[in-house]
């Protein structure tokens, strides 16, 4: 995921024992700025302005490593870049500051960083105009410290970050610069005995021995959760919802045929959305006014379907008590959509090629020809191609239908776009639901979804019943899903030869649903530190 896909509502969570409020395992409290302006001023009186932002810069430093190791245990994002960006809106979500990176040189394989960003907002000159009329230096500390030890953590190795300018010298916003503290220049026992900061590798194996023993204790109080409501509400996708480069790449080729009068032929497994696909089409194209009409070619036996199809004049058959036209027709100068043309019989495949051919039909009983204008797009979830091979579907009418063929792919290849659709899923249901946990959307983003976009959207649908409108969604519950996601990784050998580091990843992804998510657990039974398993689980 990104760090822009971060939500504050799905992020809190609520301890079940004692109704605190939590991040992760971590019990969150929030103090005032009016207590904090009296706590710098008794620190300034005591120690001295130097020894205060020393103590306060290590204080900050402590917290940054602290929300380095929650995220990365709540969340896979998308890159360390990503996971850099995720501690602006972390530092957001405290009430700290707005925080936004502006420019970023990282390079986490060779522990390369260097970036430039402004505070607005920031609490710490609130503060310190509390106690003071002005500052000639910039006064924050806790933030320099804080983004100083969350950047250490990510890249593995010791960050400084100064603040440039700050709001108390009387500029707009506050301004900041970090680099490591080889791109500083600087020594490193020099700066560590300055601020007495131990060994990032102590610090960190600290902050997980107690995330560990929190998770146990949330673990141990899920039985005192609140009793879950049941509630439903209608929820259908209409849009095209992506972020992912393979479907980037078939919205592209949408878009380009869209204008056009090409034949297209839309492929894919079930559920994947090609109506929807096609109703993107529809709606790109000079037709959008005209009627878009859709019929699911196996959904009707033969006779019917070429009666839907192409019409009938009246006492063609039993039954046809009155002459009707037919889609083809009907659909006028709009378009018509042809699902599953799979499942079109043989004996109406020479009529649908000379509708499509000839632009023009004959009713079933009828003697005239009446002239078609409208558009064809068609679908399949089969091999058409293998079906010609075999006999049962026509050539001629195949490369009729794929003037411009257009593949959807399955949701289990653009697993970036997982989150963003269950999103929208979920807003649809209940607009102003929490949303979802962080160990549900890594339950999510960790299925193999053979069921694609429609399966998203009925496991969504089950999870906000059980959830109800108040409650985030959590993986327990989503139905039981083990059939399709309890395959050991060794499974891949039936299907390809993957590389080493393809490999590596199906086995860490195993061992995080074993662990339910759980980085810490996972990089103890890996032998792997967090950073080190993170690197490896998003690097391509």
């Amino acid at each position: 995921m990104r760090a822009s896909d971060l939500k504050s509502m799905e992020m809190i969570g609520h301890d079940p024992k004692t109704g605190f409020p939590i991040l992760g395992h971590y019990r969150i409290m929030a103090m005032g700025i009016t207590g904090l302006g009296r706590l710098y001023k008794d620190l300034n009186q005591s120690l001295g302005a130097d020894k205060m932002d020393v103590l306060l810069t290590r204080f900050g430093y402590d917290g940054g490593l602290a929300h380095a190791t929650v995220i990365s245990d709540l969340y896979r994002f998308d890159s360390p870049e990503e996971l850099l960006k995720a501690g602006g809106v972390m530092r957001r979500l405290a009430g700290l500051a707005h925080e936004t990176i502006t420019e970023i040189d990282f390079n986490p394989d060779k522990k390369q960083l260097r970036f430039k960003g402004i505070w607005k907002e920031s609490f710490e000159p609130d503060i310190f105009r509390s106690i003071s009329t002005g500052s000639d230096t910039p006064v924050c500390a806790i933030l320099a410290g804080l983004v100083s030890g969350y950047a250490s953590a990510v890249i593995g190795a010791d960050v400084l970050v100064k603040e440039i300018s700050c709001k108390a010298q009387g500029f707009d916003h506050c301004t900041f610069e970090g680099r490591t503290l080889g791109e500083w220049g600087l020594d490193l026992a020099d700066v560590r005995k300055e601020f007495k900061i131990t060994d990032i590798k102590t610090e960190m194996e600290s902050l997980k021995s107690n995330l560990e023993q929190a998770s146990r204790f949330i673990a141990d109080q899920e039985d005192e959760i609140n009793a879950l409501k049941q509630q439903i509400r209608p929820g259908s996708m209409d849009t095209m919802i992506f972020r992912s480069h393979a479907m980037a790449t078939t919205m592209t080729l949408a878009q380009k045929v869209a204008p056009t009068a090409a034949t297209v032929l839309i492929q894919g497994e079930s559920g994947t959305g090609k109506e929807v696909l096609a109703r993107f089409i529809h709606d790109q194209s000079g037709r959008k006014e005209e009627p878009f009409l859709p019929i699911n070619c196996a959904a009707l036996p033969s006779d019917l379907l070429e009666s839907e199809l192409f019409g009938h004049t009246k006492g063609a058959f039993t039954g046809a008590e009155s002459a009707r036209k037919g889609l083809f027709v009907q659909a006028g100068k709009g378009t018509l959509f042809l699902d599953e043309i799979g499942e079109l019989p043989l004996s109406l495949q020479p009529k649908l090629l000379r509708a499509i051919q000839e632009k023009q039909v004959r009713p079933l009983g009828g003697s005239t020809l009446e002239p078609v204008k409208a558009r064809i797009l068609t679908a399949t979830n089969q091999e058409i191609k293998e079906m010609v091979a075999e006999g049962t579907f026509r050539e001629d009418l195949y490369f009729r239908i794929s003037v411009f063929p257009i593949t959807l792919p399955p949701l289990r290849n653009r697993r970036e776009d997982i989150l963003p659709l269950a999103r929208h899923f979920l807003s649809r249901l209940s607009p102003d639901h929490p949303g979802f946990s962080p160990q549900a959307i890594q339950h999510l983003e960790g299925f193999s979804w053979s069921g694609n976009i429609r399966e998203l959207e009925n496991v969504v649908e089950y999870g906000v019943i059980l959830a109800g409108d108040h409650q985030r969604i959590l993986p327990e519950h989503f139905p039981n899903q083990e059939a399709q996601t309890g395959t050991h990784p060794m499974a891949i050998f039936g299907q390809s030869l993957p590389s080493c580091r393809e490999l590596e990843q199906q086995y860490i992804r195993h061992v995080l649903n074993q662990t339910n998510g759980n980085k810490t657990e996972a990089s103890r039974i890996l032998g792997l530190s967090i950073s080190t398993l993170w690197r490896r689980l998003n690097r391509s």
